[in-house]
This record gives structure tokens, C-alpha cells and sequence, in this order.
């Protein structure tokens, strides 16, 4: 059961989701645990509640369902996580790649990976889990 793990820090005024060396990325046929964690300049701060307005984890691009599992705060809400089934469940084509947007607070500062507007050196990420195909 592969499981991905998936730092968080912030930077640019963002938080930032290290995806490198594929970390993003299940293979067709597997299923397992992704877990975001909060790092480095952000390991001070927790997620946000997943019921807030800008809540810890959202989709901005929905799923099939049954492909991914309930968004879950853990370790005192410094991680979340969720289950990944890249098996084709009920039929249900499980492979693609998915937008996502996270929220924490960090020392009292709201981050999301979608950087401020009113900051113009700072970047907008798109961080996405990719459910490879066969």
C-alpha cells in the first residue's frame, strides 16, 4: 500500500505543496494514504477546520466518487489526511489529475496555496494529486 507524502512550507506568502520526484502521483492498480504535512516555516501553524470558510483541504476540481476518501485532520491538525483508490472502484474510472486548494494559519497569518492578489511577486500554485492511468 504506497502512501504519499507531501510537505507543505510557505513561500512567495503561499503555501507551497513540494510535488517533486512525482511525490503527487499513485500508481494505476494502487491505493493508499496521502498525507499533506506542515514543514519548515510552517510547522508552527495547523490546517484550518475543513467546515471553516476557507477551509484546510478543498477541491477545486472534483473527483469521481469513491476515489478519494474524507479530508482528515491529524497530529493536532499540523496533517491531513485522505485516502487515494487508484483501482477503478465500482467501475469507476480512477485515473486523472486533480486540483486542490489547502488552507493553514501560521502564527496568527491565513495561507493558502493560492497566493495573495495583492502581492504581485508571489506565486499561484496549483497543487494536484495525478491518478496515473494503465
Amino acid at each position: 500500500m504506497p502512501n504519499l507524502e507531501l510537505k507543505v512550507t510557505i513561500s512567495n506568502d503561499s503555501l507551497d505543496v513540494d510535488q517533486s520526484g512525482n511525490a503527487n502521483q499513485m500508481g494505476h492498480g494502487q491505493s493508499g494514504t496521502i498525507v499533506w504535512k506542515l514543514v519548515g516555516n510552517a510547522s508552527g501553524g495547523t490546517f484550518n477546520a475543513l467546515n471553516a470558510t476557507n477551509p484546510g483541504f478543498a477541491w477545486k476540481e472534483q473527483p469521481p466518487s469513491g476515489v478519494f476518501g474524507t479530508p482528515t485532520p491529524t497530529n493536532n491538525g499540523k496533517h491531513i489526511e485522505m485516502s487515494d483508490n487508484n483501482t477503478d472502484p465500482n467501475g469507476v474510472n480512477s485515473s486523472g489529475t486533480w486540483i486542490y486548494q489547502l488552507y493553514a494559519t501560521v502564527n496568527g497569518t491565513e495561507y493558502s496555496t493560492i497566493a495573495s492578489l495583492s502581492r504581485p511577486t508571489a506565486t499561484t500554485t496549483n497543487p494536484t494529486i495525478k491518478n496515473k492511468p494503465n
